[in-house]
């Protein structure tokens, strides 16, 4: 395969610059409004600097005061989304090489360079990235996710070169850095013990264990500022509370199994699928679920370490920390932007190794790779559309979400907003026979009705 590294790691971040430009005719939406449109403490950098010690994600808020003191509105925070997505797309690349290189039962030397560019194409525009890059607040995951891959990439550099700095100093504060802008940012020691036990250099447990001795002080020192913060303890007691632990492990089964379908299914991705109910231990999602671990141990019996690796890294993505803390709502698709590294590195090395042993091995890779660019492409220009319009995001999410009240309310709201007042009321009302004590969806009917 005839392209240098440069080539390779360039024609994904141009082909994800080229379908994302579409982006930046979204709006604010949903929980936008919340956080950025009408949330004093980032309007300006006086009200940061005041909120900075009593709120929660400091460094996700700074982003945010940032772009709006950028003064270039809607389009600066779209250009903010889609660089720190294009900066994850190079990380990705370059974790892959870094991982896949010199590997047992990975790939050869000569296609190395080809899984790396496909694993960041497949990233990169997917359609199920969408929610974490055009919607503005789905920032939090994508801007989470480059300081939890950037402590990973410094940490793996500091530990091959035996640099101390980036081993000791560096990675340890992106860690820091993406706990503080969301919390699941937390899970990066154990990401790194799966980094090691998957595609470790073969040193000791001791000098293991001393490499990552300052990233495990930094999460014992980060659970501590959570425990001991009024805002994240009410907030943690107040997820504690939602349900018992049995229901939500079925529900999270459930919510994940769904996930996955949407990877498959783009047709299907929905911003508000509401709480997905528990499910039986026997479901298909359970079945996916299982079949996908059995996969995962598999790989790391028969040493496939990419195979382990990747399933082990969606597993601990989208499980871990939800089981720990329940979630209000099961799983949205954002959630898999960190997660699906795993899955796309799994599907890149065995697409690759498929592909390859055809004959014309190079030009087949070329065609898929051109394929798969077109149908994901296409797919996430026509998903970002749904962002030009409140009444065009909420009227997708109902038909895919039919018994969900609260997307209803949302779509009769932004009925309202644009004076289709029969729109709302029948929107309304239809939240209310779903849920006839959702009193959102009542109170705006009486507000309707009493005009």
């Amino acid at each position: 395969m005839a392209w240098n590294r440069a080539g390779y790691v360039l024609a994904p971040l141009a082909a994800v610059l080229i379908v994302y430009l579409n982006s930046f005719l979204g709006v604010f939406q949903l929980d936008d409004y919340n956080v950025i449109v009408y949330n004093p403490s980032v309007e300006s950098w006086s009200a940061f600097r005041q909120d900075v010690f009593h709120g929660i994600r400091p460094l996700l808020k700074f982003t945010y005061a940032l772009c709006q003191a950028s003064q270039t509105g809607v389009f600066g925070f779209h250009a903010f989304n889609l660089g720190v997505h294009l900066v994850n797309v190079f990380l990705i690349f370059s974790l892959a090489v870094n991982f896949l290189r010199g590997r047992p039962g990975t790939v050869s030397e000569g296609v190395l360079y080809p899984v790396a560019a496909l694993t960041a194409l497949l990233f990169g525009l997917h359609p199920i990235q969408t929610e974490a890059v055009t919607y503005i607040t789905g920032r939090s995951a994508s801007l989470m996710t480059m300081f939890y891959l950037g402590s990973l990439a410094l940490y793996v550099k500091g530990s091959r070169e035996r640099k101390t700095v980036l081993l000791y100093v560096l990675s340890p504060l992106m860690f820091l850095f993406a706990v503080a802008t969301k919390e699941t940012g937390i899970t990066l020691p154990l990401a790194i013990v799966l980094w090691e036990v998957s595609a470790g250099e073969g040193r000791g447990a001791g000098a293991t264990l001393k490499r990552q001795s300052v990233h495990w002080a930094v999460f014992a020192a980060l659970v501590a500022a959570v425990l001991a913060h009024p805002r994240y303890r009410a907030f943690l007691l107040y997820s504690l509370d939602l349900r018992g632990f049995q229901a939500n492990l079925l529900g999270q089964i459930t919510g994940v199994g769904d996930l996955l379908s949407h990877v498959i299914m783009p047709g299907r991705l929905n911003i508000d699928p509401g709480w997905t109910p528990g499910a039986v231990w026997f479901s298909p999602q359970s079945v996916t679920l299982l079949c996908l671990a059995v996969l995962g141990l598999t790989g790391l019996w028969k040493r496939i370490s990419w195979l382990s690796f990747g399933i082990g890294w969606f597993f601990l993505h989208t499980m871990v920390v939800n089981l720990v803390v329940p979630r209000i709502d099961s799983v949205s698709d954002r959630h898999f932007y960190q997660a699906g590294w795993g899955i796309f590195l799994a599907a890149a090395v065995a697409m690759t190794w498929v592909v390859c042993r055809l004959r014309g091995g190079a030009r087949a890779f070329g065609f898929l790779t051109l394929c798969l660019a077109i149908v994901l492409g296409g797919y996430t220009i026509a998903r970002n559309r749904v962002y030009y319009s409140e009444i065009a995001l909420w009227e997708d999410t109902v038909v895919k979400s039919p018994q969900n009240p609260r997307a209803f309310n949302n779509l009769g709201y932004a009925y309202f907003l644009e004076g289709r007042k029969e729109e709302a009321r029948n929107a309304y009302r239809r939240a209310l026979q779903i849920d006839p004590t959702f009193e959102y969806a009542r109170n705006n009917l009486k507000m309707l009705d009493g005009e």
